[in-house]
């Protein structure tokens, strides 16, 4: 009987055929909340690099993920609808991989701060045709009830060709 017990527990620990194999957890946890960290590339270069910040945090029910920028990077020229969307999609990424990180959705997100260089050299998009880029964007990953949005114009983002950052905070009960 209990030799049966071991194997079953062998098996049913193996992954079924096709299964991804399960995600490093690379989260830290101190002082009442949990930097969520999705990616070695995040560890390394936010919570260990130069700066030192959490791609995000879980304090209780709610997680506070640090602003991602989309912009002009690697292009010599103004850049335009497309690629700009195209790093507003890589930016929503990367947010999605972070809440997952925490045991959260992009549907658990209740505020989205965004905040534009709208007089930026190095886009071709109007003031209306940035906020629209993003609003486009992030109805793609983000489903109803819409979260609460407040988009506020800025002079310059870090790092240099930053249009746009964005950060969110999500409601995720930890005991669901």
């Amino acid at each position: 009987m209990r030799s049966i017990l071991l194997i079953g527990l062998i098996v049913t620990s193996l992954p079924a055929f096709g299964d991804a194999p399960k995600k490093e957890n690379l989260n830290i946890t101190g002082h009442n909340r949990t930097a969520l960290i999705a990616s070695e590339r995040q560890k390394s270069g936010w919570y260990d690099g130069a700066l030192k910040f959490s791609p995000a945090v879980r304090a209780g029910d709610y997680i506070f993920v640090s602003g991602g920028v989309a912009g002009a990077f690697g292009s010599a020229e103004p850049i335009g609808k497309e690629a700009f969307q195209a790093s507003i999609r890589r930016v929503f990424n990367d947010l999605k991989g972070i809440l997952e990180a925490g045991n959260a959705s992009i549907n658990d997100v209740v505020k989205i701060r965004t905040f534009h260089v709208f007089d930026s050299p190095y886009t071709t998009l109007s003031k209306h045709e940035q906020v629209a880029a993003v609003a486009a964007i992030k109805n793609e990953f983000i489903g109803e009830p819409h979260p609460a949005w407040t988009a506020v114009g800025t002079t310059a983002l870090y790092p240099d060709k930053g249009l746009v950052e964005i950060e969110v905070v999500a409601y995720a009960p930890e005991n669901k």
